[in-house]
């Protein structure tokens, strides 16, 4: 089930963007719950694709969104869990075939071209081995999305 999880109010007046964030339910908890302690963003989250039009917002954020998102008004960013090497809903069995040992995860601006958009910043890692499962590597890309995530989205909110 689709649902608006969570509002935060804060109105701190013009020198803030209201950030509209996308996400799948895994990951709504431990993003506001992030949000909520470490910073004073003004911000919706959601999981359900028909709220992008519902709510007022000045800037959208897709963190492992598993929609395709039609840019119109504002600026958006995707938090990819890969390279774009990888494009499109990230599935791990191509970089675990591909025996990988140095893997990455992406902020990019968003375009209606499925992540062609700009690259904003990119976090690389080195694995100790290569990942023998797509659920291994799936774990700690998600590690490490999150902390691009944490570095990064107090500039998007400016």
């Amino acid at each position: 089930m689709d649902w608006c999880l969570y509002s935060c109010n804060r109105n701190y007046g013009d020198n803030m963007n209201k950030l509209g964030i996308f996400t799948k339910p895994i990951h709504v908890e431990k993003i506001v719950n992030y949000l909520n302690q470490y910073t004073d963003i003004d911000y919706i989250i959601s999981t359900d694709k028909k709220e992008i039009d519902m709510f007022d917002f000045d800037v959208g954020i897709s963190y492992c969104f598993p929609y395709i998102i039609d840019i119109k008004d504002k600026p958006w960013y995707n938090y990819h869990p890969a390279p774009l090497e990888y494009p499109g809903f990230t599935n791990y069995t191509k970089p675990v075939e591909d025996k990988i040992k140095d893997f990455s995860v992406t902020l990019h601006k968003m375009t209606n071209e499925v992540d062609k958009g700009e690259i904003i910043k990119v976090k690389h890692f080195k694995l100790c081995s290569c990942p023998t499962s797509t659920n291994e590597l799936g774990n700690i890309t998600h590690y490490y999305l999150f902390q691009l995530f944490k570095d990064t989205i107090r500039e998007l909110a400016k």
